[in-house]
């Protein structure tokens, strides 16, 4: 009995006994532990497997938001690339049209070679070059107005009706339209009486022997040895002196010679060169040097001095 379990089982009908042996017994003990520790085992990997799938789902989430931060940023650096080339198409057409108005010669073997702001370089120094020398030598319309009502050349007079040479050109406009001037220069007569029949009269001293009259004057703005800017205000138009009506009379002299206004008042960057065909009493390649020889003599001058 001492080697034996005795495992007595009680229902409505009363009560049964049945008898072990004490082997059979361990093994149910075994068999008990083993299956607390089968089930304590699954519970810990259980827990183990769903916190791995936690971070997992976790890690999933992190990266579907990055793929999604990285498909937003993708997409606004298209759209950046797309405007930063749109810039660049504008860029080049405008440095295009920079070229076009300051006469760039283009050279289509070569000009593929230039980046852009090789190209833009190109054009500065060429615009710096050419502005400086349009700044100096009188260009471009000195009134608001290219309605040319007498020309330059002999003509009948329309007051004195006889045939005479026409000095300057005549450029119709109301009394009161603002007179500019056409170069740097300083003002060597301005005065308002019949002035030999120019009526109110303003003469400005250009460099290298250029000077221009604005004759037939409403109303003086400067005096004489005042110092002008091209562009500048120096009077308005009017109908003073021997006039037939309201115009500007503009005339360019050259070393006290006359020269025709047209090929100077038609005188524009994109048409640089024309008017050294055009008007060839002016010894243009001499002139040219000596302006390019300022230039670079006023190029260090310009810059900063260096630290002692």
């Amino acid at each position: 009995m001492k080697d034996r379990l005795i495992i007595t089982i009680t229902d409505v009908h009363g009560s049964k006994q049945y008898n072990l042996h004490q082997f059979v017994r361990r093994i149910v003990l075994y068999f008990s532990l083993f299956l607390v520790a089968l089930i304590l085992l699954g519970g810990v990997s259980i827990r183990l497997l769903l916190s791995e799938v936690k971070q997992i789902q976790e890690r999933r989430d992190s990266l579907i938001q990055e793929y999604a931060d990285t498909l937003e940023r993708n997409e606004q650096l298209r759209q950046e690339i797309e405007q930063k080339s749109e810039e660049l198409i504008t860029i080049s057409d405008r440095v295009e049209d920079l070229e076009g108005i300051i006469g760039v010669q283009k050279d289509e073997e070569s000009s593929g070679d230039l980046s852009l702001i090789e190209r833009v370089d190109l054009a500065s120094i060429t615009g710096v070059q050419k502005g400086f020398v349009m700044r100096l030598i009188p260009n471009g319309y000195p009134i608001n107005s290219n309605q040319v009502s007498a020309d330059y050349g002999w003509r009948i007079h329309p007051i004195l009706k006889r045939r005479e040479f026409h000095t300057g050109i005549d450029l119709r406009a109301p009394v009161g339209t603002p007179v500019y001037a056409a170069a740097d220069g300083v003002v060597d007569f301005s005065r308002s009486e019949y002035n030999g029949g120019y009526g109110n009269l303003v003469k400005i001293d250009h460099s290298f022997g250029f000077k221009t009259f604005y004759a037939h004057l409403s109303k003086l703005i400067v005096k004489k040895g005042d110092f002008v800017k091209k562009g500048q205000l120096i009077a308005y138009s009017g109908n003073t002196g021997m006039s037939s009506g309201p115009h500007l009379h503009y005339e360019i002299r050259f070393l006290g010679n006359h020269l025709d206004p047209r090929p100077f008042i038609d005188w524009t960057m994109k048409d640089y060169t024309n008017i050294f065909e055009k008007e060839t009493s002016v010894k243009w390649q001499s002139l040219l040097t000596t302006i390019n020889n300022l230039m670079e003599i006023q190029a260090p001058r310009s810059s900063p001095a260096e630290p002692r």
